[in-house]
């Protein structure tokens, strides 16, 4: 193997999962390169590999990061056309059994069972930089992600968002910079344009320049819908003090029964439920993430508080402790 080995980050173009990626490739300093993947018709990872419109050559690389579960099939298979030379790494939650990886970074909503090959972040990563110095007086950074079941994002939560937001400005005597996303629906961008008037600024995604990384390096605190994970790790990453703003959750029949068939099947592993769990194992079926597990668990940590709670200060470091616990887990892969 190279002195230097060399990466693959395979994507479908999610930003939150790419950015991780990215992240990790970069901290490590060896050479990747992006592969995009695109499937016909929707999501079905058993079938992804059927579903590919485009097929990757070879020569293969040493390393694959992936992180959603088409990408994860992918993975699989390209470290079985090189003949298991090449190392393959999952970011969250792979689809199918975790064993079947190199190496699973995840994090506590995935609720993957501990194991030799699975490393648990407190947050997914984020890149880091030197966060400047919070100013006194600034403002309220406002992320707003969008629809994420459960979450729900729609025009009245977004109403009740823009009241709740402007209300704590009022409070704080502050400044509200509210950010869209890819995600954000034209529903609730059209009533955060009706709620957020100067001197409050609104800058939606896709209208002129992204002041997503300026809101967040500008403000004295941040909040973040619930709904994205990766935008609560960027926010923590800035050294600020950060808050979830829980959207409301749509907890259906689906959503319900998911859960009991994830404990019975994977997580406690009752022998009654072995077929189950093959369909787990196998990709057929997921589980959705419980993001609201994360953020408690980062609330117990006092890494950042419930909206409408006092924020705790910064960690300082927290974000880069992460991100170099997922380098080393790599390069101890890869020695």
């Amino acid at each position: 193997m190279a002195a230097e080995p060399k990466i693959w980050i395979l994507s479908r173009g999610r930003k939150g999962d790419l950015d991780q990626m990215l992240a990790l490739a970069k901290a490590t300093g060896w050479p990747y390169e992006v592969k995009t993947l695109r499937f016909n018709g929707p999501e079905v990872p058993i079938l992804s590999k059927l579903l590919l419109t485009e097929r990757l050559p070879p020569p293969w690389p040493d390393l694959v990061l992936c992180a959603e579960a088409s990408p994860s099939v992918i993975a699989r298979e390209i470290k079985r056309l090189s003949s298991a030379r090449t190392r393959i790494v999952c970011l969250g939650r792979p689809a199918g059994q975790p064993s079947n990886f190199d190496l699973v970074i995840t994090t506590a909503q995935y609720r993957i069972p501990a194991a030799p090959n699975v490393v648990e972040l407190a947050m997914p990563l984020a890149e880091t930089t030197d966060a400047p110095a919070i100013m006194p007086g600034g403002s309220i950074a406002l992320a707003v992600g969008g629809p994420a079941f459960p979450d729900r994002l729609d025009a009245a939560a977004a109403e009740q968002l823009a009241r709740d937001a402007l209300a704590l400005a009022a409070q704080r005597n502050a400044v509200l910079d509210v950010v869209t996303s890819p995600r954000t629906p034209p529903e609730a961008v059209a009533v955060l344009e009706a709620w957020i008037t100067p001197p409050h600024r609104l800058s939606v995604f896709g209208r002129g320049e992204n002041r997503y990384r300026d809101a967040l390096s500008g403000a004295s605190e941040i909040i973040v819908t619930s709904d994205s994970v990766s935008m609560v790790a960027d926010a923590l990453a800035s050294a600020r003090p950060v808050s979830i703003y829980p959207l409301p959750q749509a907890l259906n029949a689906k959503w319900k029964l998911g859960g009991w068939l994830y404990r019975n099947a994977i997580e406690v592993q009752r022998p009654v439920m072995r077929p189950v769990r093959w369909l787990f194992d196998s990709g057929v079926i997921e589980v959705a993430p419980d993001r609201r597990k994360l953020f408690a668990h980062l609330v117990a940590e006092r890494r950042l508080a419930w909206f409408g709670q006092a924020a705790p200060a910064p960690q300082p470091g927290a974000a880069q402790r992460d991100l170099a616990m997922a380098v080393d887990s790599l390069r101890r892969l890869m020695a």
